[in-house]
């Protein structure tokens, strides 16, 4: 699911200029919007230079909070001077002009009942994490190879920088979202080479669906739910989702992500998926574009794990959404 570095400069001539803010709003979306998300449409990006990070004896200081050392402390002094820098919020470097393009296509394209954009966007949390976020809400089990202390850089053995975005899905739906968009740094233990960097950006999305937000427009759609009592599951689709429900979110799902692709590199880019494995989602697929004769994977997304929902569903849609995770993730290597 990495961008190669060697693709950020094909990219160029499609974000080199300012993104376009289009006010033609298109493709009204079936999901309504609520007064959470119009509050909390992105979050400030602006503000004061970060505190440097230190290193101490018994300590490890990251944007003004301390975080005792202990046996798991593995992070260094280099990878700590680049937090803080947020490219991707820094006006008109490549990942910001990524990220804008990104976003200004699913503002015009995904529109809410009320005229506001669908899909709240989040790209200024915090990459320190807990492992518990990073991990054990993504239902990634305890003994995945993961988790390697060679492979993540912790802070100590319950604190770490998150090597993924997708760290922030689970306190972003208990927020009451249930349509946004997330993007940030994340971090790993990567030998450096011609596609490998540790600090790199995922930009991914999460939109949750309740019964007649996803059968509204199918006939007799009254008759279909979300759920089934007593099903088993097969590589199409979890044990508590129907099969008619998992085929419209991965429908949906793949036409959104083909959508933003085309956007993106133009629509006569060449596109395949391919089915694969995360722990979080199921069915999951990989994109790949072809590109100078060779087929590249720039994307992961699926249908999230309605244990994850369950557990963490949100006020407004207690246990009774079935989600696609989108973008997860569209990653692009930069060196910082």
């Amino acid at each position: 699911m990495r961008l190669r570095p060697w693709s950020l400069p094909r990219l160029l001539p499609f974000i080199h200029s300012p993104p376009c803010h289009s006010h033609s709003l298109c493709c009204p979306s079936t999901l309504s919007t609520n007064s959470i998300r119009a509050s909390h449409r992105r979050f400030i990006t602006d503000g004061p230079a970060p505190r440097p990070a230190v290193i101490g004896q018994d300590s490890v200081e990251v944007l003004g909070h301390a975080y005792p050392r202990d046996d798991f402390t593995n992070v260094t002094p280099k990878i700590l001077a680049k937090i803080g820098r947020n490219l991707h919020n820094q006006s008109h470097h490549p990942l910001w002009l990524m990220k804008e393009r990104i976003k200004a296509h699913f503002y015009s394209a995904y529109i809410g009942r009320h005229g506001n954009p669908l899909f709240s966007v989040h790209d200024n949390l915090s990459p320190v994490v807990t492992v518990e976020q990073n991990f054990d809400s993504l239902l990634i089990p305890p003994d995945h190879p993961s988790r390697k202390r060679g492979d993540n850089y912790y802070l100590n053995r319950t604190t770490m920088l998150r090597a993924h975005t997708s760290a922030h899905q689970r306190e972003l739906v208990r927020s009451g979202l249930d349509a946004f968009l997330l993007a940030g740094d994340v971090y790993r233990r990567d030998e450096i080479d011609a596609s490998h960097y540790p600090v790199f950006h995922q930009m991914e999305g999460v939109r949750l669906f309740c019964n007649h937000e996803l059968f509204r427009k199918v006939e007799n759609g009254e008759d279909l739910s979300l759920f089934e009592h007593g099903g088993r599951r097969t590589p199409q689709k979890q044990q508590t989702h129907t099969l008619e429900a998992v085929k419209l979110v991965e429908f949906d799902l793949k036409h959104t992500l083909t959508c933003l692709v085309t956007h993106l590199f133009g629509k006569d880019v060449e596109i395949r998926w391919v089915d694969c494995y995360f722990p979080f989602t199921h069915p999951s697929f990989e994109m790949e574009v072809h590109f100078q004769g060779d087929w590249m994977e720039v994307l992961g997304c699926g249908v999230m794990e309605q244990e994850l929902l369950n557990s963490d569903s949100s006020p407004s849609s207690p246990s009774v959404v079935l989600s696609e995770a989108m973008m997860e993730s569209l990653r692009v290597r930069s060196v910082m």
